[in-house]
């Protein structure tokens, strides 16, 4: 009709409208920008230098505790060494030279000032450096550490998959009813029983000893499998239960729903978005038992005959060895700390929505 009005496709309520919100959602914007600015000024390169020196913080409060709780246990290690009938005056010269009967503040900050340069002393008993005792004996226990950590892995993941993808069925009471037995019973006790199992009365496996890795793959494999597998049936009962626990609470989430409905492919659905989901806690939990591993596998090793670093701790705590009990737990301490962090940065790589 000529001369008809043109109403707008946009009233002014509605424009008013349109305009708040998107003021609202520019200015939300912002403050998530400026949250994240705040909450990682410096990007990833500053939360990694502030890890860094949490870690370090960490590692000097240790070895302050250490140092205190060491000294203050009863007992001379100048007794130790040279026996209770030794003449006094033999015993006065050792401590001496040992530095015992110095105050120990005095103790304290030489001993601090030499782990700045990466000295930790001498061994009381062997008089040999205590990084030498130490990096000496740490293959073993790093070996099995390794190995009994993939074998967990290996265990964990289809295991918790399995149980949790089908929950209440009889593979799933099946996987419990096997977690739940290697959650009870002793890594010792595994060891035992492998020893006497494949060692001796298949006579498959050697059943005392550590062959170097310098000697061959197959040699170093064959003396470490058997204590690997004791660790690793404890350690993978424990990340399986993470699995599943992991995986249920994932599958149960609305863009599992959604990724279904969507038509996609089941593996694609399960392994792309529930199992990259569900790892952040079971890396965090990884970490912590590979961390467990480095420092509890004193009683494998005595089961197996293996001079590692458990063996190395339970001798220098019954010969009051200090700078040798020191040296390990700092160096344990450290490698635990550095593995936390390096946990938190993998989290980026297994999901990419998170950033630093």
């Amino acid at each position: 009709m000529v001369g008809a009005p043109v109403v707008s496709r946009r009233s002014p309520l509605t424009r008013t409208r349109f305009i708040i919100l998107r003021t609202n959602s520019s200015e939300c914007e912002n403050e998530n920008q400026g949250y994240e600015r705040q909450r990682y000024p410096m990007g990833l390169r500053g939360y990694v230098l502030k890890r860094i020196a949490h870690a370090l913080l960490v590692v000097y409060l240790v070895t302050t505790v250490l140092f205190i709780g060491i000294r203050s246990v009863p007992g001379d290690p100048a007794v130790l060494i040279l026996g209770r009938d030794a003449d006094p005056a033999a015993m006065q010269e050792l401590r001496e030279s040992l530095g015992l009967n110095e105050p120990i503040y005095v103790q304290y900050v030489r001993w601090m000032s030499g782990i700045m340069r990466g000295d930790f002393g001498n061994s009381l008993f062997t008089n040999q450096p205590v990084t030498d005792t130490i990096f000496g004996l740490v293959e073993p226990t790093i070996s099995i550490a390794i190995v009994a950590m993939i074998i967990a892995i290996f265990i964990a993941i289809p295991a918790g998959i399995i149980s949790a993808v089908r929950q209440y069925s009889i593979e799933d009471d099946i996987v419990t009813f096997v977690s739940f037995i290697g959650l009870s019973q002793p890594s010792f006790f595994t060891g035992i029983l492998l020893l006497l199992i494949f060692a001796g009365h298949f006579q498959l496996l050697p059943a005392f000893g550590y062959n170097p890795i310098s000697e061959g793959i197959l040699p170093w494999l064959s003396s470490i499998i058997l204590p690997a597998t004791a660790a690793g049936i404890s350690s993978g009962a424990v990340l399986m239960r993470m699995v599943r626990s992991s995986m249920l609470d994932v599958l149960n989430e609305d863009y599992m729903r959604t990724a279904e409905a969507k038509g996609l492919d089941k593996n694609l659905i399960l392994f792309k978005h529930g199992l990259q989901n569900a790892l952040i806690p079971v890396l965090t939990l990884g970490g912590l038992l590979f961390g467990a591993l480095l420092g509890g596998t004193v009683t494998l090793e005595i089961v197996f005959g293996i001079n590692g670093i458990g063996r190395l701790v339970i001798q220098s705590i019954s010969r009051r060895d200090f700078p040798v009990i020191q040296g390990v737990v700092i160096i344990i301490a450290f490698v635990f700390v550095m593995l936390n962090l390096v946990v938190d940065l993998l989290y980026t790589a297994i999901n990419p929505k998170i950033r630093y």
